[in-house]
C-alpha cells in the first residue's frame, strides 16, 4: 500500500468517533485536547525519515515538514488517550470548584475561560522544549518525545495528586488500544512495520505481537499525559457519570 500512514491515521480516528457518539459529556474534553495536540504535528520533521519512512499525501512532509496524516493521527490519538479512563471507568469531567455562574450543558464551566488555554499553551511549549533539549543531548526523537510527555505530566501530578490513579490507568488503557489498532493495521498491510519503521535504537528488534515496542511506549506516554494535562489545565476532576435513564416501554 502506498499511503500506509494515512490508513493508520484513519484507523486511529475510529475509537474517538465511537466515543464522540456514545459520550456527549466527553466531547468538550476531546475537542480541547485535540486542539492542544495539533502543534505536535510540526515535530514530524524530527521523526521522518530518522524513525520511519512513510509516504505522505502530496509529499507534504518533504515540502513543509509534516502532512495531513499527522493532523489526523494526533486528533485520533488525543481523542481516545484523553478519554480512555473516563469511558472504561464510567467517569465524567466536573469542575474542581463550584462555578460562579450557571453553565449550559453544551459548554461546561471548566472549559469556557481563557485562562485554561494559557495554562495549556504553557505545558505544550514546555513539552516541546523538553523534547528539543533531550534531542539535542542525543536522545532519539521517539524516546525524547515520550520522556518529555511523561516528565511534564509527572510535574502536574505534584499539584494534582488526585489524578495519579486515573493517569496510570489511562496510560495502560491507551497503550492497549494503541496496540490493538496497530495489530489491525498490520493485518491490513502485512509487513508494514518491517518495511516502513527503522530499527529501534534503544529497543532493537523488540516487538509485541509484531508491533514495535517503541510504538506501544508512545501510546503509554500519550495516555499518561493526556489524562493529566487537560484536567490540570481546565481545572476539572473525574466523577462517576450518571447512567442513562431507561427508556419507557
Amino acid at each position: 500500500m502506498t499511503h500506509e500512514f494515512l490508513l493508520l491515521s484513519l484507523l486511529f480516528l475510529l475509537p474517538g468517533g465511537v466515543i464522540w457518539l456514545a459520550r456527549p459529556d466527553l466531547r468538550a474534553l476531546m475537542r480541547r485536547t485535540a486542539l492542544a495536540s495539533l502543534p505536535f504535528a510540526a515535530t514530524e520533521r524530527l521523526f521522518y525519515p530518522a524513525y520511519w519512512t512513510p509516504k505522505f499525501l502530496f509529499d507534504l512532509a518533504d515540502r513543509i515538514g509534516f502532512g495531513v496524516e499527522d493532523l489526523l493521527f494526533l486528533i485520533g490519538l488525543s481523542a481516545f488517550s484523553s478519554t480512555a479512563y473516563a469511558v472504561v471507568f464510567r467517569r465524567t469531567p466536573v469542575p474542581c470548584a463550584p462555578p460562579a455562574t450557571q453553565a449550559t450543558p453544551a459548554t461546561p464551566t471548566w472549559s469556557r475561560s481563557a485562562r485554561p488555554w494559557l495554562r495549556a499553551s504553557a505545558v505544550v511549549a514546555l513539552v516541546l522544549a523538553l523534547a528539543g533539549a533531550l534531542l539535542a543531548a542525543g536522545v532519539p526523537i521517539l524516546y525524547a518525545a515520550v520522556a518529555a510527555m511523561a516528565a511534564a505530566a509527572a510535574a502536574l501530578l505534584v499539584a494534582r495528586g488526585d489524578l495519579l490513579v486515573p493517569s496510570l490507568l489511562g496510560a495502560l488503557l491507551s497503550a492497549a488500544l494503541y496496540l490493538g489498532l496497530c495489530l489491525v493495521f498490520a493485518a491490513l498491510v502485512p509487513g508494514v512495520f518491517a518495511r516502513t519503521w527503522r530499527p529501534s535504537v534503544l529497543l532493537p528488534g523488540r516487538a509485541l505481537l509484531g508491533v514495535p515496542l517503541d510504538e506501544i511506549l508512545y501510546g503509554l506516554g500519550a495516555g499518561f499525559a493526556a489524562t493529566v494535562f487537560p484536567a490540570w489545565a481546565f481545572d476539572f476532576m473525574y466523577a462517576k457519570a450518571a447512567r442513562a435513564a431507561p427508556r419507557a416501554g
